[in-house]
Order: structure tokens, then C-alpha cells, then sequence
């Protein structure tokens, strides 16, 4: 296959998968930012996934919110919103058609022709945003149906399971640092409860983590489960499993017998979150074990460039 057919899958994935990943994150600040009042938290999200330090005021009424939902959404000028994030997976998925399903080509460009639509941005402000937002997600859901039961199993497939969970590994990871850090500058009980109920809904877990822990909200069981528990699809540990079995997989699919630099990091960093409890992250700190974890990351993402995409 060539780099440049592997790039675009690679990429088609994992702009999908940042989005669905955008998406989950608006919906969880408006719904706490409505609970707690404090609307100050879409600043820090725009400066961290939009790179935005200036044009937005802090935020102190519904009305702000909204307008700061639709940038987020609609704007065409800054790459990291949904419209823009939405296109650029379409633009690698048509670029990629003969490769993929038609299931998956036609559920990424009815997500564009629908975000792209100027009536859906004026929908957007006279309907309920949680609603509006549900509406979205559902384009994700079905783009992630149409890959798993149409698309057939082969390269192609490895490598838009490789951009997919490459993603979702680097947003947990990110969220974590994020939302403990901003966890750790207010230490009332009440308030903690409600941050750490919004981080587990936000990463998709909570009907897991009521079955698994059992338990009240606890900082140290939502670490683990976002970190080590290799049951929850959206964990460090089960994501970095399926970026192994893939790499492991695309070697099978090319003939390549032995291990080779790729195959060893990713199996020692797979290794190391085997071996790893709340326990040694505690020992560790817990700032200091997710850099030097999205630092091992940010290596084997650059090997994953190096051997498959060297000859764009």
C-alpha cells in the first residue's frame, strides 16, 4: 500500500475520532457549567483545543455559552473546530475511496453536508444544545458501525484502527492532565463530587464505573479506570492494546517476519501498563507518570510515521 493511501486512512480515523471526542467534551462543560454556575470553563477549553488565548471575553451567562458552543462548532476559520475537523476527515476519505467502504464514505460525507450547512448553524441557536449535540453524535456512531461491520479486514482496516485509537489514547491522557490539574486548584468536598461525576461522564464511563467500583465518586478508582482498567474502550491500557495488535497485524498482512523497533516499543510500552496499579502512579505522581507517558507516546507516534508514512 502506499504511504500516501496509509496517510489518509490513518488521518480519516483520527479526525473522526477527535471530533466524537470534541463533541463529548462541549456536552459535559455545558452541562456543569449549568449545575455549578461557573461558565469560566470555556476559556481553558478554548485555549487548550482551540489554541484561542484572545477574541472571547470569560464567560458569565448562558448566552456567552452558546455563542462559544457555536464557534466551536461552525467556525470555518480556526482548523481545530468540528466543521473544519469533519472536513478534513472527509477530504481523506475521498481521497481514499477505492480502499473503503461505501458505508463509510457515505456516513462521512452526510456528517460534512450536515455540519457544513449554513440552516444547521441557525438551527443550532433556536434548538436545545444537548439535543443539537446528540443529533451530531449520532454521525459518529454510525461512521464507527459502518467501519466495523462494512469495511473488509486488511491494511486498510489496521491503519484506520491505528489513527482511531492513537487518538483516543492521546485524549485521555490529555483530559486526565487537564481536569485533575484544574481539579487540584479547588478542594471543596461538593464541588470534587460533581467534577469527578462530569470526568467519568465525559469519558464515556459511567455506567461502568457504577458497575465496576460500586462506590462514590473516588479520584484514585477514576484514575485507574481511565488508565489501567482494560475492559473500558476509552482506557490508556485497552487503547494501547489495540495500537499493538494493529502494528503486529499490518506486519502479518505485509509478510514481514521478526520483530523490528515499531513492534518493540509498542510491546514495551504495552508491557508497562500491564504492570502498572494506582499504587506505582501514586508513587510516581501522577503529573509525572502521564508526561512521561504521553512522551512514550509521542515516540511511538513518530516510529508509526517513520515506517509507514516516510515516503509521502
Amino acid at each position: 500500500m502506499l504511504s500516501r493511501v496509509a496517510n489518509n486512512l490513518f488521518w480519516m480515523d483520527r479526525y473522526m475520532e477527535r471530533s466524537f471526542g470534541l463533541l463529548n467534551l462541549i456536552n459535559t462543560n455545558y452541562n456543569s457549567a449549568l449545575e455549578s454556575g461557573d461558565y469560566s470553563s470555556w476559556i481553558d477549553i478554548l485555549n487548550k483545543y482551540l489554541n484561542i488565548s484572545e477574541n472571547f471575553s470569560t464567560p458569565d451567562n448562558y448566552d456567552d455559552t452558546i455563542s462559544i458552543i457555536d464557534y466551536i462548532l461552525f467556525d470555518d476559520t480556526n482548523p481545530n473546530t468540528l466543521l473544519n475537523t469533519i472536513t478534513h476527515s472527509r477530504e481523506n476519505a475521498r481521497n481514499v475511496q477505492e480502499h473503503i467502504s461505501r458505508d463509510i464514505w457515505l456516513s462521512t460525507n452526510k456528517y460534512y453536508l450536515y455540519i457544513s450547512k449554513k440552516t444547521n448553524r441557525t438551527k443550532f441557536k433556536k434548538s436545545n444544545p444537548i439535543e443539537f449535540l446528540e443529533d451530531l453524535k449520532k454521525f459518529n456512531m454510525i461512521y464507527l458501525s459502518s467501519a466495523y461491520v462494512s469495511q473488509e479486514r486488511g491494511s486498510a482496516y489496521c491503519f484506520m484502527n491505528l489513527g482511531k485509537y492513537l487518538e483516543r489514547t492521546i485524549f485521555s491522557i490529555d483530559i486526565l492532565t487537564f481536569k485533575i490539574l484544574e481539579l487540584s486548584e479547588n478542594n471543596q468536598s461538593l464541588v470534587e463530587s460533581l467534577f469527578l461525576k462530569n470526568l467519568i461522564f465525559l469519558m464515556g464511563g459511567y455506567q461502568l464505573y457504577v458497575k465496576t467500583y460500586k462506590s462514590i465518586f473516588n479520584i484514585e478508582n477514576i484514575i485507574e479506570m481511565i488508565i489501567i482498567n482494560e475492559f473500558f474502550p476509552r482506557s490508556v491500557k485497552y487503547n494501547l492494546n489495540r495500537i499493538t495488535q494493529n502494528i503486529i497485524e499490518l506486519d502479518q498482512y505485509n509478510q514481514i517476519i521478526g520483530e523490528n523497533e515499531l513492534v518493540f516499543n509498542a510491546k514495551k510500552l504495552q508491557n508497562t501498563l500491564t504492570y502498572t496499579t494506582i499504587n506505582s502512579i501514586k508513587e510516581i505522581g501522577l503529573n509525572s507518570f502521564l508526561l512521561e507517558l504521553k512522551n512514550d507516546l509521542n515516540n511511538l507516534s513518530q516510529l508509526i510515521n517513520q515506517r509507514y508514512f516516510s515516503q509521502l
